[in-house]
C-alpha cells in the first residue's frame, strides 16, 4: 500500500508492506538531506527474487508523518526504487491489532487511544511497463489479458526488435540493418561445417522423447513451425532421435535445445587446442578500446556436413525432424568457430 508523506518535512512516498521485516530508506534520500548515518551497521536484504545484497547504514530518529499521525523510526539504507520510505513489520507490530481493506486501501489501528485511518493513494499504484514485462505478462495462463496503449509519437525513442532504443543508436541499426536482421536463408558451406564422427562399432543413437506439459507442447509448436519456415531444419526419416528439451531464458522466452548426452557418448572428441589465456592477455598489451560481438543465432551461422545431418535428428510430438544447421547441445561445437 503506497501514500504520501512526510520525512523530516521532506514530501516523500511511503509504502507500507508486510513482506518487509524492517523499515528502510532511500541512501540517495538520505545523502541529499543531509543526515547522519550510522555505517558502523552492516546487513543483508533478501530480495523477493531470492536475490541477497550487502548493505550498510542506519539513520536514527526519522521522523515519519503521514497524515496525522507521526511516528520515529530507525531507517536501515537500501537503494530503493519507486518510494522513498518502506514500513515494515519492525513499524507494523508496534501497532498491535490493525484492520486493513484492500478493496478501499485503507488501514486502521489504534494509537494513544485514538483511531488512526490510513488511506493508500491509488494513483501511486500505477506503474509504467516496459515491453518486455508486458511479453512476461502474456506467458500466465489467463482465460484472458487486456492492454490498453496510448501511443505517442513526440517520443525521441523509437522501438527496435522489442526495446526501446536511442534515436542515435536506432540510426546505426538502420544503417547496417542487413546485419541485424534475422536471416532468412541457410548459410554458405565452409571449409570447417560441423561434423560428427562417431566411434567405431556404435550404431544410430535412438532416446525416447520426454514428457512435456501442455504449455511446453505449444512452445514447443510454435519453435519447430519457426524453424520450418527459416529453413534451418527439415523433416527426417534418420534412424538417429534425440529428445527435445527446453530452456527458460533470462528474457521468459524458451531457447529449444536437444539432448545429445547419448549422442555425445558415442562421438570422437576433436582434440582442437585451446589459446593460452596468458598468451591471448599478452596480445591486447597497450590496447584502449576493446570491442565485444554478440552473433545472432551464432551456431546457426555454421552449416552441418551433409552426411552428418541424420545425427543431429530429434523427435517432438509433431514428427521427426534434422538440423541443416548446427543446434545447441553437440559435442565439439565450439570447434567450427574456432576454425574459422
Amino acid at each position: 500500500m503506497k501514500m504520501r508523506g512526510m520525512l523530516n518535512n521532506r514530501e516523500v512516498i511511503v509504502m507500507v508492506d508486510s513482506g518487509a521485516s524492517h523499515n528502510f530508506v532511500s541512501r540517495t534520500l538520505i545523502h541529499q538531506m543531509g543526515l547522519v548515518i550510522d555505517e558502523t551497521i552492516r546487513f543483508g536484504v533478501c530480495l523477493g527474487d531470492g536475490t541477497r545484497v550487502k548493505c550498510q547504514g542506519i539513520c536514527h530518529g526519522l521522523i515519519v508523518q503521514l497524515g496525522s499521525y507521526t511516528v520515529s523510526i530507525v531507517g536501515h539504507l537500501f537503494e530503493l526504487g519507486g518510494v522513498e520510505v518502506i514500513l515494515g513489520i519492525e513499524w507494523l507490530r508496534t501497532l498491535g491489532e490493525v484492520v486493513v481493506d484492500w478493496e478501499k486501501m485503507d488501514m486502521r489501528f489504534q494509537s494513544e487511544g485514538n483511531t488512526v485511518k490510513l488511506k493508500g493513494d491509488p494513483t501511486l499504484q500505477r506503474t509504467m511497463l516496459s515491453f518486455k514485462s508486458i511479453c512476461k505478462v502474456t506467458e500466465i495462463e489467463f482465460a484472458a489479458t487486456l492492454f490498453s496503449m496510448d501511443g505517442n509519437t513526440d517520443s525521441k525513442e523509437i522501438e527496435y526488435s522489442g526495446e526501446w532504443q536511442p534515436k542515435e543508436i536506432q540510426e546505426v541499426l538502420d544503417k547496417f540493418q542487413m546485419v541485424f536482421d534475422k536471416p532468412v536463408e541457410l548459410p554458405p558451406r565452409r571449409n570447417h561445417d560441423h561434423a560428427i564422427h562417431i566411434k567405431e562399432g556404435q550404431g544410430p543413437v535412438q532416446v525416447r522423447p520426454y514428457r512435456y506439459a501442455h504449455r511446453q507442447k505449444n512452445e514447443i509448436e510454435k519453435l519447430v513451425a519457426e524453424m520450418l519456415t527459416a529453413g534451418v531444419i527439415q523433416p527426417s526419416t534418420s534412424p538417429y532421435s534425440s529428445p527435445v528439451i527446453l530452456v527458460k531464458k533470462k528474457d521468459g522466452s524458451w531457447r529449444f535445445c536437444i539432448d545429445y548426452r547419448a549422442l555425445n557418448e558415442v562421438t570422437v572428441a576433436d582434440k582442437y587446442p585451446i589459446p593460452v589465456v596468458e598468451e591471448l592477455l599478452d596480445e591486447l598489451y597497450g590496447s584502449v578500446w576493446f570491442s565485444k560481438l554478440d552473433l545472432r543465432a551464432g551456431y546457426h551461422q555454421i552449416r552441418v556436413r551433409p552426411e552428418d545431418i541424420e545425427k543431429t535428428a530429434f523427435r517432438t510430438h509433431l514428427g521427426h525432424y534434422e538440423f541443416l544447421v548446427m543446434p545447441f547441445g553437440l559435442k565439439n561445437a565450439p570447434v567450427p568457430g574456432l576454425n574459422e
